[in-house]
């Protein structure tokens, strides 16, 4: 499938540079005027969710500037995302409109803000223990496999990752847990496990937001295998890829999650408007994304590449994992509304530095 839909995309080789416009979406976010229009970048941008514009690091008159980067190239820290976060929270209720600030706009972004346990859902414990003990160097075979065989539906997943076409080279089936975890190997395992953390954690919020964190969500999934195929372009491990694209814009269902939380303690619809929620979900995602994965003890480096994964300002040292999410982002999005790509775009806007002819000869080998 994936690679049918690079035919169409790409065209001939000889006119992939061309300029065709930038993807959009048909619940594209509205642009809005006064000062919250001081947060939008005047530059186009080929990758970003669907409508979404992106965060300038220049603020409206008055406002503090952007924070600084993290200390440490590649790694987040919880101090680090919430200054972020504090910043773009600020920024955003200063330019709302009238009828944001008069709705429950402002006590969502003030949820968002303080990012703690409360706005962040903690998944399942024993999801968790189950992601330490597939990342952990030490554990056998045995106690991997352990991880599935009480759990049917896990077990399903670990079995239909084993047999699909990016693993089944050749052409036998697995019917074994065991057999499946020595196919995949132990970071292919912990992109099944993030899978299920996600879906059990933040994929069932009700109240009318079920499609939308529906799109949300096949958008990571649908990016993930092409991260992996582009991984090694960047000199990235392809596993570690796949299960970054799978995390990417999780902090949009985290936004989706919290909104579902305010209507249940309120008993009643939240009154907020559309626009300013698309609003939310495009300028605080990054950074929330980056604080539930620190949450959920999946490391800094992986924070890092979830809370910069639009490379917003670009940054000043070479960062593989956030280059491969730009690309692979693009090429999804390209492929969902329709577009041609644009890669003289891309690697212009994304400050990308890899070989863009290895990453489309890769894609066109892509079979999902």
């Amino acid at each position: 499938m994936l690679s049918r839909f690079w035919r169409r995309l790409s065209g001939r080789r000889s006119e992939s540079t061309q300029a065709t416009p930038a993807a959009t979406s048909a619940d594209a976010a509205p642009r809005v005027n006064g000062d919250a229009q001081a947060i939008i970048a005047d530059a186009p941008v080929t990758v970003a969710g669907p409508g979404e514009e992106p965060l300038s690091t220049h603020a409206p008159d008055g406002a503090p500037p952007a924070p600084e980067p993290a200390a440490t190239p590649g790694v987040a820290t919880e101090a680090t995302l919430h200054r972020s976060l504090n910043w773009r929270c600020r920024v955003l209720l200063e330019g709302a409109s009238r009828e944001a600030k008069a709705s429950d706009g402002p006590e969502l972004v003030e949820g968002l803000r303080v990012a703690t346990e409360h706005a962040i859902r903690q998944p399942p414990a024993a999801a968790q223990r189950a992601l330490a003990v597939a990342a952990d160097p030490e554990s056998s075979l045995r106690e991997i496999t352990e991880l599935f065989e009480g759990d049917p539906m896990l077990a399903q997943s670990l079995l239909r990752q084993a047999n699909s076409a990016y693993y089944r080279r050749d052409g036998t089936p697995i019917t074994s847990l065991a057999a499946s975890v020595q196919r995949i190997g132990t970071k292919g395992v912990q992109g099944v496990l993030t899978t299920s953390l996600i879906q059990q954690t933040l994929c069932r919020p009700g109240s009318g937001f079920d499609a939308q964190v529906q799109r949300v969500w096949s958008h990571m999934q649908r990016t993930a295998p092409i991260a992996r195929a582009i991984a090694p372009v960047f000199g990235l491990d392809a596993e570690t890829a796949y299960s970054l694209a799978l995390l990417h814009d999780v902090g949009k269902l985290v936004v989706f999650d919290h909104v579902s939380r305010l209507r249940h303690e309120h008993r009643r619809d939240v009154r907020l408007p559309e626009s300013f929620l698309n609003l939310v979900q495009l300028h605080l995602h990054e950074p929330i994304g980056g604080l539930a994965v620190l949450n959920w003890n999946l490391g800094g480096e992986a924070a890092h590449a979830v809370a910069e994964h639009h490379r917003r300002p670009l940054p000043t040292w070479h960062d593989a994992a956030t280059e491969c999410l730009f690309v692979a982002e693009a090429v999804e999005l390209a492929h969902a509304n329709f577009t041609k790509l644009e890669w003289e775009s891309i690697w212009k806007n994304g400050g990308i530095t890899a070989d863009v002819a290895q990453v489309q000869d890769r894609l066109a080998r892509l079979e999902g």
